[in-house]
């Protein structure tokens, strides 16, 4: 018998021996102050002390899920430095647009306007390298809504307003047709990134954040591509083709985000 157990003894209600206690109080005058008058004292400070919660089974599950998370190929990318996550889907982005943007550019690229290609293509890619920075920072985790909405919605707006602008004379005499193809296209060409956004974001929660930054990037990328590769200017076209892709990763990347979390 010890002082540490007539202690528990109390905050647990559990009675201890007799005469393992006598012997005790004998020789600890502390402890013998605790049953005085009844034991009044001892129970008195075990009413002070509260007996410790057991952890709930859903918090066990929750952190054995957050574990598994943690390993294989996709916890080794996320366990990188920042600025070689950054690079890596900065090239990824650059590899896409250039294979199929470039390698298969419009007929009518020649004539494709210098002010333009710097203005808004300039424009497209240092949106998509804002967003993806901004997404995959911890710093500007931190930031309030209206640090990263400005952007995103940016992001998602600007290839709406692009399309009421056509590129060269010659995209401005094509037709409404062809929409469909662009947007596959489009879709097709900008998953590579999406996949190294998703391997690389350390960032399991889905959040308005997430969400919105991710489809800016995606959208403005398949944008870029489908901007040096088609060389259709009719509104309707543009709006359904190339401008709807922001939109339509928007609501992919919810589900991705979501589904990431079962």
């Amino acid at each position: 018998m010890d002082c540490t157990r007539i202690r528990d003894s109390f905050v647990r209600g559990t009675p201890l021996r007799k005469a393992e206690v006598q012997a005790h109080l004998d020789g600890c005058p502390q402890c013998a102050d605790l049953y005085e008058q009844d034991a009044e004292l001892g129970r008195a400070l075990a009413e002070q002390v509260a007996p410790a919660e057991p952890f709930p089974e859903a918090m066990f599950a929750e952190l054995e899920a957050d574990l598994a998370r943690e390993t294989g190929p996709r916890a080794w990318l996320r366990s990188r430095p920042s600025a070689l996550r950054f690079q890596l889907i900065a090239l990824g982005v650059v590899l896409v647009v250039l294979f199929a943007g470039g390698a298969h550019h419009r007929p009518d690229l020649p004539d494709y306007p210098l002010a333009r290609s710097i203005i808004l293509l300039g424009s497209y890619f240092i949106a998509i390298l804002l967003a993806v920075g901004k997404e995959l920072s911890l710093a500007a985790r931190q930031g309030k809504l209206g640090d990263y909405f400005a952007l995103a919605l940016f992001g998602l707006g600007l290839p709406f307003l692009a399309a009421f602008v056509p590129a060269t004379a010659h995209s401005q005499h094509a037709g409404p047709g062809g929409a469909l193809s662009c947007f596959l296209y489009g879709a097709l060409f900008t998953l590579p990134v999406g996949i190294l956004l998703w391997a690389f974001d350390r960032d399991d929660r889905l959040t308005l954040r997430t969400v919105c930054l991710s489809a800016a990037a995606l959208g403005l990328s398949a944008n870029l591509i489908l901007e040096l590769h088609c060389p259709n200017g009719h509104p309707t076209h543009l709006l359904l083709g190339h401008a709807s892709l922001g939109l339509a990763w928007l609501g992919a990347w919810f589900v991705t985000r979501r589904l990431s979390r079962v």
